[in-house]
């Protein structure tokens, strides 16, 4: 080993080392200014500190939610799934995958269903709708049609968006214990909702504070202000940055900034109710949220609780019967209510032993927010309407609104001890599905309204797993309008290159007031394109040649219409042909004036003798007969952006043709 001066190596330690860089921070100084300012508005509320009414300890940036001193929760959002306008059937398998996802959870595992509507930001939403300007005509026109869209967009509801999530905790003895198993409950979690069909994300800690912030500043136009590291320097908490700046509660309301607000529980009076009732709540016009805390019963315990309470009322049944018995009446009439009561209990019995049923105590809450007063109380009797279609009752829970604000926000904390007793497909009719929406942003095609929730249907075909298209309907209930607005749209946001078959003539205004070319295909027309054009300046690698033997293969398959297509010789002979045509046509400087024919391509097909007659004969008709519309060089545009191919007078030869066969075949049964 080499010696070490130890003079030298104390001269070294005792220079000093180099700090550690510091992590930037990933706010304007703007936005810091108004992080400051708002945390000098909570100051000034000492007296009753709004971030007390927060329930929770700490979130970490992971998405870890420290409740209490050893209860932690994670939060898993999930998107909407077509479940009101599907068949039966695919209801039914819907249905049955949401009861598979509430049976996962076991009594060591509390969790929390939050459906709740919040508000969007329209304007950011307005940015995606604006239409770029291309320096053409059209650039009036595309103002004018992105005004539109926004004006749709307004008179929706996509100011207002649903959201769905699903929070879970567990105890543990520290944050890497709860950890570990949080996230293996939660990957499998995701699973199950993916097995739905339904699509998923794992929240992290940024983005559960901005579902608390916004739950808790439900009219805020204000983004939320937020770093972790400008939170780690200024030794902040995460509830500072989320906090209203006011609460004041009252015995069933409360006032919260600029805005009032109540929660109310809802009281299961029957046990038919319908799987829209969740769907009712939320399609409202408010800001409205379900919450549903759920914690499962142990399996064996759940039914060692069910049978000792059918015989308590087996026995209340006995002592019913000997009353009677002793008062000199039937004792098979018992007491309705407790008829009623064990036939329930027993329902409840055979489902868990034979039909996979848990049991699970569940806490239902629905907080509401409106900005006035006057406006609350028409929302709490709009609640009660729904809730009483619904077999529900709408309970206001008078002086525990503190209590029912923190557990209702999505963190896993509850502490309202109203509960009942709901097996798992009693729990799963409280299912949040209703009608998936469509909104990709930018350059995305207007489809028009969701027919459900009223949104705005904003779809690009490029990014569905499926670009095809097909409209259907009754006559007259706006199927060529629809084809019209979509060309319109693509028109204006694309500049892709649009081609349209018209077979009644009708698109032709359209195309002509978008500098369009229209093709009228006829046999009385001096418009006419060339089948055998081909472009030889193209900078692909592919041979051009080639691909045109191949286009003019396909042609002629379609030209002999014969029930077993081209034999092998046959597809070798027309390839020989094309090539032979082309490379004259290249070899004598090529130009549209010398681009060859359909009459030059039967030439050549006629100099190969027998093995090519099929091919002659029957390309003949198209070169000299009736329909020899084809054997002339192109005369349109057809580097225009936008073509109309318009084959009425085409169609119309075709229709009369059809019925002259039809009349031909009708009067040799006859005669025969």
């Amino acid at each position: 080993m080499e010696n070490v001066n130890p003079y030298t190596l104390a001269e070294e330690q005792k220079k000093p080392r180099p700090p550690k860089a510091k992590r930037p921070v990933n706010l304007t100084k703007d936005e810091v200014r108004a992080i400051k300012k708002r945390m000098a508005e909570l100051k000034k509320h000492d007296n009753k500190s709004t971030q007390s009414v927060i329930p929770y300890i700490e979130i970490t940036p992971d998405g870890v939610c420290q409740v209490s001193d050893k209860f932690y929760t994670r939060t898993v959002e999930f998107y909407d799934i077509n479940y009101q306008i599907a068949t039966n059937e695919e209801r039914e398998r819907i249905f049955l995958a949401y009861c598979k996802l509430l049976n996962y959870f076991d009594n060591e595992i509390r969790f929390q269903l939050t459906f709740e509507n919040q508000r969007s930001d329209v304007n950011e939403m307005k940015k995606q709708l604006d239409i770029p300007e291309q320096g053409d005509s059209f650039d009036k026109i595309r103002s004018e049609y992105s005004e539109m869209l926004k004006n749709q967009l307004v008179g929706g509801t996509n100011g207002k968006t649903l959201k769905k999530y699903i929070t879970f905790g567990i105890e543990a003895d520290s944050l890497k214990a709860a950890r570990i198993r949080l996230d293996s409950i939660a990957a499998e979690i995701t699973e199950l909702i993916k097995n739905i069909g339904i699509k998923c994300r794992i929240l992290d800690g940024r983005q559960r504070l901005e579902v608390l912030y916004k739950d808790l500043n439900p009219y805020s136009d204000e983004p939320l202000l937020f770093d972790w590291e400008y939170k780690r320097r200024t030794g902040s908490s995460t509830k500072d940055f989320v906090a209203p700046m006011s609460i004041d509660f009252a015995k069933s309301s409360f006032e919260m900034g600029k805005c009032f607000g109540s929660v109310n529980t809802i009281t299961i009076m029957s046990g038919d109710i319908s799987d829209e009732i969740v769907g009712e709540f939320l399609n409202c016009d408010h800001l409205f949220s379900l919450n549903l805390h759920i914690e499962p019963y142990d399996q064996l315990a759940a039914q060692k609780y069910i049978k000792n309470k059918l015989s308590n009322l087996e026995s209340m049944k006995v002592d019913e019967q000997k009353k009677a018995v002793r008062s000199g009446y039937d004792p098979d009439i018992l007491p309705p209510n407790l008829k009623q009561q064990i036939e329930g209990v027993q329902k409840t019995l055979d489902d868990m032993n034979n039909r996979n049923q848990r049991l699970f105590k569940v806490t239902i809450t629905v907080r509401s927010y409106a900005e006035t007063r006057k406006k609350m109380k028409l929302q709490q009797e709009l609640l009660k309407r729904v809730a009483q279609k619904n077999n529900c009752r709408l309970q206001p829970l008078e002086y525990q609104q503190e209590q029912a604000l923190s557990s209702s926000l999505p963190i896993g904390y509850n502490s309202i001890p109203i509960r009942r007793m709901l097996t798992t497909s009693e729990t799963a009719v409280f299912i949040p599905f209703s009608s998936q929406e469509i909104f990709q942003g930018e350059n995305a095609t207007y489809y028009g309204l969701n027919g459900k929730t009223g949104n705005m249907i904003l779809a690009s075909r490029k990014k569905l797993k499926n670009p095809n298209g097909l409209i259907l309907g009754v006559p007259g209930s706006g199927k060529s309008f629809t084809c019209k607005r979509e060309i319109l749209d693509l028109f204006l946001k694309t500049t892709d290159d649009i081609i349209i078959c018209d077979p009644e003539g009708e698109y032709y205004p359209l195309v002509e007031a978008l500098g369009g070319q229209v093709i009228k295909i006829s046999n009385n027309t001096d418009q006419y394109i060339n089948p055998m054009d081909i472009t030889w300046f193209d900078d692909d690698d592919e041979d051009p040649i080639s691909v045109k033997s191949s286009s003019i293969i396909s042609m002629m398959e379609i030209i002999v219409s014969d029930r077993y297509g081209l034999t092998s010789m046959e597809r070798n002979t027309i390839d020989k042909c094309v090539k032979q045509i082309y490379n004259r046509f290249f070899a004598n400087n090529p130009s549209p004036e010398t681009m060859p024919t359909l009459a030059n391509l039967l030439k050549e097909l006629k100099s190969c003798g027998e093995k090519a007659e099929r091919l002659a004969s029957s390309l003949e008709m198209y070169v000299t007969g009736s329909q020899n519309i084809f054997n002339h060089r192109t005369t349109v545009d057809m580097n225009n952006r936008i073509i109309c191919f318009d084959i009425r007078d085409l169609s119309n030869q075709l229709r009369k043709l059809g019925m002259l066969i039809v009349q031909e075949t009708v009067w040799s049964k006859v005669s025969q």
